[in-house]
């Protein structure tokens, strides 16, 4: 596949950081998308990490850096290494821990822990698809085993932190080839009764999402749901492009109608809660037009997905979070069937004062409240 380089110069200010950006769009894009961001490369020198597809990552926020831990290196081997990455410099280090830690494993997900300034690691495989449930403490450097042999095994599944309720809540992806759309919940309360505790979510609804793994979700504080999109469904075959919100007062599923814009249909997409605009953003992944590198929002307030940009090289299996200190998206890494994974850094600056109002409206969705 043969690659166009496009350089956005946005003149705006910090204009002498936004025409560092580089972007990346294949000729089979079919999606291409409003140029209302521009994307800054921030891969640097070594260090950086061996594993470059499959690997999982978390914002600390008192630090200001990005922990990435696992995945699968050039040979496709697994790893157990653990980075830092400074938010600021964009400066690789290895952690050095202290004491044990996780075997090498992929497909795994992790979650910032705020009550307890920890990182938790659950599920992946190395073979196997395992239930594994290991605690980092950020300040100590020291894993912790909480692997409780009644937590489900999962891999390819997504993870999100409620942080009304205090846990990690897992939906969807596979034990062993078998995919599932159950919602469990690993308890983070340490004033509560089930502390570090596993328990299944009833799920309700007129409608239940398919079984899949692949799919992107996101934490919606301020309507307490969690919205997952897309992914792959094994038992049909196909990829998929369907929304749904799980809300969790009271257990509910409901799928939401999309109207005239969605992204088209994928697996392997990233995706993170950008707070300061209230959307749900994913980006990449594999589909039926194969590699994507398209960039798309879904506007929380009135559920409707915008069509933001195209992005660096298409790309599946990296890894994404959202700086809250710069309202910017940051990816790092994944694979293209190239000779080798990527290692690379960059971030998503996208412009203020946006045209929502036209944008919501092109989607099909109702203005949002100006209260």
């Amino acid at each position: 596949m043969r690659f166009k380089i496009y350089v956005i110069a946005i003149l705006l200010m910090n204009s002498a950081c936004f025409n560092r950006a580089k972007i990346h769009v294949p000729e089979n894009t079919a999606a291409r998308g409003n140029t209302l961001s521009s994307w800054v490369d921030h891969t640097g020198q070594a260090p950086a990490p061996t594993a470059g597809e499959d690997i999982a990552m978390i914002y600390d926020p008192q630090q200001h850096r990005i922990l990435l831990f696992g995945g699968k290196d050039d040979d496709n081997q697994n790893s157990n290494e653990l980075w830092a990455l400074d938010a600021a410099s964009h400066a690789w280090q290895p952690l050095m821990i202290v004491g044990d830690a996780p075997p090498a494993s992929e497909d795994h997900s992790l979650i910032y822990d705020p009550i307890g300034h920890r990182m938790i690691l659950y599920g992946g495989e190395n073979g196997p698809t395992w239930n594994h449930t290991w605690s980092f403490d950020l300040q100590t450097l020291r894993w912790s085993d909480l692997t409780d042999s009644m937590a489900p095994r999962r891999e390819d599944h997504t993870a999100i932190y409620d942080s009304q309720q205090k846990r990690m809540v897992v939906f969807g992806g596979q034990d062993n080839d078998e995919l599932s759309n159950e919602i469990w919940a690993f308890n983070l309360d340490p004033a509560s009764q089930g502390f570090q505790q596993w328990q299944k979510l009833p799920a309700a609804g007129d409608r239940l999402p398919v079984a899949r793994y692949d799919h992107a979700a996101v934490y919606d504080s301020l309507k307490n749901r969690m919205v997952i999109y897309g992914g792959w469904d094994d038992a049909e075959e196909t990829y998929l492009d369907d929304t749904w919100a799980f809300y969790f007062e009271p257990f509910r599923w409901q799928p939401i109608k999309t109207k005239k814009s969605h992204p088209p249909r994928r697996r392997h997409a990233v995706g993170v809660y950008d707070a300061a605009r209230n959307w749900f953003i994913i980006q990449g992944g594999f589909g039926e037009e194969g590699y994507l590198n398209d960039v798309w929002a879904f506007d929380l307030t009135v559920d409707a997905w915008l069509n933001i940009t195209p992005g660096p090289q298409p790309r599946m299996d990296h890894a994404a979070i959202y700086d809250p200190r710069t309202q910017r998206l940051i990816i790092y890494g994944g694979d293209a069937g190239l000779t080798h994974k990527f290692h690379d850094l960059w971030e998503l600056q996208i412009l203020p004062h946006l045209p929502l109002e036209p944008m919501l409206k092109e989607a099909g969705a109702r203005p949002r409240s100006r209260e």
